[in-house]
């Protein structure tokens, strides 16, 4: 039957139809913004999560960079730049092929030379026998042995009186005394004190150590004051010695230069180091830059062999030498990156992947080929070292072009276009060691000169003035040359003082 809508109950039903469309309507808007609520929700925790993400994977490329990660091995470490005090190792469990332990085959034994005795020997007897306890035993003369014992006399330390004798001069009218170099001004401590306590200072030793070793050795009582006084009259004492030294490094045909973090009074301060076979020249400064290299080498007009550290390019001289490990190291950090197992500059070896991945071809292919000419080269060089003149030159470009062809291919990768670029700005000192004889491939002497400076950093902090930063370049200027040239510190100290020889009476 149709519905009328003029009936009161069907207007009544379709007043019910519209309220439940509206209803329904109302929870449709409701339910829409809810979902639309949820979507917005969605999308942002998706954003939060991709950026969470790529600060995760920027962390994860740090860790696999970091001291704790590269220190598993020294050759990590090395490559990545990590400090020595950061490096651990682990234990080599593997029970393999084992090298035996002991002296090798092939390998000439040596020892220590037996001393000529310079003291009165020391009798030892025995009056019972210490197996039976027989007391009428009877000495072997022809069954006694020997040993030579080296070591050191009681730590006594003297105190003895100078006797100025005085005279009348008639000219000047006044009494007049000789003054000799060998004592101190102004002290109660003699030139021997002196010189154990500036060798000690170049040890890093801090003023607490001294004057505590001072006091339970010897039972010398010395104040800090009085242990600063008498390092700075020994290092004026030397200061001539260290001025010939400037003199000598620019003479040298070879030097070699570094530098290093120091600390003056708290303050960050720079230590360079100039040296060759027989000098080391140190030189404290508050600055990295070139001022130093060219106050220090002005005049210089033999090979320069340095880092990459800019500031040395303005040196002029003969040529330069490129450090060929700082070379590598370029290549080591960025095989780590990519997972590899950094590789020295003469290894053999082929590529070994540290984690799962790929790297990239064409950038193993671009360090093998660098590594391969410079091991070629550093080869040539070592095993002809007496070639003529013109045979050197001929090699050196040789490599030369032969690495040219290999930079200037067109490399995408962003790290070996890196590298590439920073090796064709130095190529000119890259092989200058293949053309002049005499002349390192790396850096090590003056790293390891260098490596004198960081202890005393790491031990006592440096030094508290720029006056005892000069006081510290000369003692370790002239020190290290000493034991270069197969002197004794202290004993050169003592021949530079003119101290005399003591008699009774």
């Amino acid at each position: 039957m149709p519905m009328n809508a003029n009936r009161p109950e069907d207007i009544e039903e379709l007043k019910k139809v519209i309220r439940k469309l509206k209803e329904e309507k109302e929870q449709l808007k409701e339910d829409l913004d809810k979902e639309r609520r949820i979507n917005e929700y969605i999308e942002k925790k998706k954003k939060e999560l991709e950026k969470e993400n790529e600060d995760l994977k920027e962390q994860l490329s740090q860790l696999k960079s970091s001291a704790p990660l590269l220190g598993a091995s020294d050759r990590t470490a090395e490559a990545g730049g990590v400090p020595s005090s950061k490096i651990y190792y682990k234990r080599n469990r593997n029970k393999g092929n084992r090298k035996r332990t002991g002296g090798q085959l092939g390998h000439k034994g040596h020892g220590r030379k037996k001393p000529a005795p310079n003291a009165p020997p020391i009798h030892i007897t025995l009056k019972i026998c210490p197996h039976c306890h027989n007391s009428k035993i009877k000495e072997a003369k022809s069954a006694t042995q020997r040993r030579t014992i080296t070591d050191i006399p009681p730590p006594i330390h003297e105190v003895y009186d100078i006797i100025y004798h005085r005279y009348w001069c008639p000219v000047c009218k006044k009494l007049v005394r000789n003054v000799v170099p060998w004592l101190p001004p102004n002290q109660e401590f003699g030139p021997f004190i002196a010189c154990w306590i500036s060798y000690h200072r170049i040890l890093g030793l801090t003023l607490p150590k001294i004057r505590s070793s001072l006091y339970e050795t010897y039972g010398i009582q010395i104040s800090d004051d009085t242990i600063l006084k008498l390092e700075k009259w020994v290092a004026e004492t030397l200061q001539d010695d260290y001025n010939n030294l400037k003199e000598e490094i620019v003479k040298a045909n070879v030097v070699n230069a570094d530098e290093t973090g120091f600390r003056i009074g708290g303050e960050n301060a720079w230590l360079w180091a100039f040296v060759n076979s027989l000098a080391s020249l140190y030189l404290v400064a508050p600055t990295r830059g070139h001022a130093v290299p060219e106050e220090v080498l002005d005049g210089f007009d033999g090979i320069l062999g340095r880092d990459a550290w800019k500031p040395y390019d303005v040196i002029t001289c003969s040529g330069h030498q490129m450090d060929l490990l700082h070379v590598n190291r370029w290549l080591e950090r960025t095989e780590i990156l990519h997972g590899v197992e950094p590789r020295t500059i003469l290894t053999s070896r082929p590529m070994k992947l540290k984690r799962r991945g790929r790297p990239p071809g064409k950038f193993l292919s671009f360090v093998d080929g660098v590594r391969a000419i410079l091991k070629r080269a550093i080869e040539y060089a070592e095993t002809k070292p007496s070639q003529q003149i013109k045979e050197r030159k001929k090699a050196r470009k040789g490599f030369e072009d032969e690495i040219k062809t290999l930079l200037e291919k067109d490399w995408k990768d962003k790290d070996v276009v890196r590298i590439s670029k920073e090796l064709r700005k130095r190529l000119n000192m890259v092989f200058t060691f293949g053309e002049v004889e005499g002349v390192p491939w790396h850096n090590n002497d003056a790293e390891r000169a260098i490596r004198k400076g960081v202890l005393v950093r790491k031990i006592s902090g440096g030094r508290r003035t720029w006056r005892g930063a000069e006081i510290f370049q000369v003692l370790l200027s002239i020190s290290e040359t000493a034991k270069k040239n197969g002197e004794n510190f202290i004993h050169l100290v003592e021949k530079r003082f003119g101290i005399p020889s003591r008699t009774a009476g």
